[in-house]
């Protein structure tokens, strides 16, 4: 054995071509049907299956299936089907060898809630792929079925990053652009998805508005009333479900216009717009450069209200680059709470940082607190 190649597939023409044909199926609309309203979870199994079993992708891309799954799917899948076969492992592509030896797509599909576990999948795949963690479909007493280390490794690796879908239709953006980041344009490092599988969780975006999840976050509904006091109010995962209805809540009972954002990655915003910060700081003369953050969210200055399933420091990673008041909310952020800020607390929290920007009076925060019985 010639030990120099002991080594995952680099790169080649045929991986871009693999992709190319993965990308294609993508694309089609059985994928788009069957990835809408579903939750991640669920569109990342059938995008999966589907990309094994179809003749022009079976042998373009690389599933590792490390985790159980749902106890109750194990040989075969919802409609009756045999689930495809897939490897347990990423290692086989080290020992690869002859012709066929070129990096194709990696689909890999785990369960972890360690940082551990992560960093033994992450360098099976010597920092490439895309990584899925469903742990968050088991019931568990750490936010989001994880340990609080996770989120803040991943948030800290600068070879990844990290994503957490609200649904399946983002779910696909996401992977989509990542394939195409990944395999066609050869970009370096890995990226991870966690899954939850809510499928109600939030209401289907439009297709041109959901592309730009992969870039950290896109608008869900605008705040139409201008004279209302207005608030912006961005969720990431599960907990978007609970941010859009904490708006309807402020719409109905405090005549608050809320606009509502989608923010699968609070670290990819963060990231990009520091970067930004740097690169303006370290080039005055030039003409400045304004961070896809920036562009979202514009100079208006009503407060910007972050939620997260995770520790509120995640969603407080944006809070330097946001130009209006902010305030950040996640699984810590009310000691009586268990998971997830409840709707209430996100109301509250919302009509409290009204309050202090001056747009409503001081009393209405302690209105909120007794209306929702949150003292």
């Amino acid at each position: 054995m010639n030990w120099e190649r002991l080594r995952p597939p680099a790169a080649t023409l045929q991986t871009r071509l693999a992709a190319q044909a993965c990308l294609e199926k993508l694309a089609t609309e059985e994928i788009a049907r069957v990835c809408s309203a579903t939750s991640p979870y669920a569109a990342i199994q059938a995008i999966a299956q589907h990309l094994t079993q179809d003749d022009a992708t079976h042998d373009k891309v690389c599933l590792v299936r490390a985790s159980p799954g749902k106890q109750t799917v194990q040989a075969h899948t919802a409609d009756g089907t045999d689930v495809a076969p897939s490897n347990i492992s990423a290692w086989p592509l080290w020992f690869q060898d002859g012709p066929d030896r070129f990096e194709i797509p990696l689909l890999y599909l785990l369960r972890s809630e360690s940082v551990a576990g992560l960093q033994t999948a992450i360098f099976e795949t010597a920092n490439r792929g895309i990584l899925c963690n469903d742990a968050e479909i088991t019931s568990s007493r750490w936010p989001k079925s994880v340990q609080p280390a996770v989120p803040v490794w991943l948030a800290s690796s600068v070879n990844g990053i990290p994503y957490d879908p609200a649904s399946g239709q983002e779910a696909l953006a996401i992977l989509r652009a990542a394939m195409q980041a990944l395999y066609a344009d050869h970009a370096p490092g890995f990226f991870y998805l966690t899954l939850h599988d809510d499928e109600d969780n939030v209401p289907a975006p439009s297709r041109d508005d959901v592309r730009d999840a992969y870039k950290g976050m896109y608008r869900l509904s605008a705040a139409f009333r201008s004279k209302a006091p207005a608030i912006r109010l961005l969720g990431a995962g599960k907990a978007l479900g609970k941010v859009i209805r904490a708006a309807d809540l402020l719409q109905e009972d405090w005549d608050v216009a809320c606009e509502v954002w989608s923010c699968p990655s609070y670290t990819r915003l963060a990231r990009e717009g520091y970067e930004v910060e740097r690169w303006n700081m370290l080039h005055p003369l030039s003409t400045k450069k304004t961070s896809y953050i920036r562009r979202c969210l514009g100079s208006e200055q009503s407060p910007v209200l972050a939620v997260t399933g995770y520790g509120q420091h995640i969603a407080h990673q944006i809070g330097g680059v946001v130009s209006a008041r902010f305030v950040a909310l996640g699984a810590d952020s009310h000691h009586g709470a268990s998971g997830f800020p409840s709707v209430y607390w996100i109301v509250f929290t919302a009509i409290k940082a009204l309050c202090e920007a001056g747009k409503l009076p001081m009393r209405r925060a302690e209105q909120a607190l007794k209306r929702y019985a949150l003292t």
